[in-house]
């Protein structure tokens, strides 16, 4: 079984060898044979080295906040973000859309309910999400109020 295994080895070997130039020894094991083939593939890589005012490239960064983390319908929620080796960001979840790789946005809340935002960055070491900064939209007691005040007037239809 072996010697049939390390027939077929080299039988699907020789040819890649041959295409790469490689001299064959007929003595050679099959795991010589793959061997070689590694090196030869290996060698049509394109080095990456540094130097010469390369730098590796690191997945991008992300800081992401709130100024709050309750919010009155109504109010003014501002969100601020910055990023580091990002070449663009985009916003996620409860908002929208092409960011700035820095900047901050004041956006007008309504309603109630949990509300999650976050931004996906992309760069040349790669494209990273922001941990979700989760916001809590509430009513005021006035808003409450006059949300009562508004069901018990339809209750009585």
């Amino acid at each position: 079984m072996i010697h049939v295994l390390a027939a077929m080895m080299n039988k699907m070997l020789m040819p890649a060898l041959i295409f790469f130039g490689l001299p064959i020894v007929a003595s050679a094991a099959p795991s010589d044979t793959f061997a070689q083939l590694l090196l030869v593939l290996q060698s049509l890589q394109p080095e990456k080295s540094l130097g010469d005012g390369d730098t590796a490239t690191s997945a991008p960064t992300i800081n992401l906040s709130a100024n709050q983390s309750v919010v009155i319908s109504g109010e003014t929620l501002t969100l601020t973000w910055s990023s580091t080796n990002a070449t663009s960001c985009e916003a996620l979840g409860s908002w929208r859309g092409d960011l700035q790789t820095s900047g901050s946005l004041e956006q007008e809340t309504y309603g109630i309910g949990e509300r999650s935002f976050s931004i996906t960055c992309l760069g040349g070491g790669g494209t990273t999400v922001s941990t979700p900064v989760i916001v809590r939209f509430e009513l005021s007691p006035s808003q409450r109020a006059a949300q009562a005040a508004v069901s018990a007037a339809m209750s009585t239809f």
